[in-house]
């Protein structure tokens, strides 16, 4: 899976927790959007169910990761900051899994 088809998941996965928001409260969904962390658009129980929602769509493609662990979570330099930088990090992960 290349970086351009785990955009896509990640992206629809965004689609998908805009759909439960209210028209105010929507999640401009563009590379440099901030996720998660100092001005992010997710509290910490959004992105582990953001999260939840793209491993869930990884697993319908027979990837199955876990991306909410420790580690990132309590990284001072989040990887779900923005769509570029979760892309990357999920791409990493299922590299590592391999």
């Amino acid at each position: 899976m290349d970086s351009s088809d785990i955009e896509k998941i990640v992206v629809n996965a965004l689609q998908l927790t805009n759909q439960s928001r209210s028209d105010n409260t929507q999640i401009p969904i563009s590379e440099s959007t901030v996720l998660f962390g100092k001005d992010g658009h997710l509290d910490s129980m959004a992105l582990v169910a953001l999260l939840m929602d793209i491993e869930d769509a990884l697993a319908e493609e027979s990837i199955d990761v876990s991306l909410s662990d420790e580690k990132a979570m309590s990284s001072s330099r989040s990887p779900f900051k923005n769509l570029t930088s979760m892309t990357q990090y999920i791409s990493d992960v299922i590299a590592e899994q391999s």
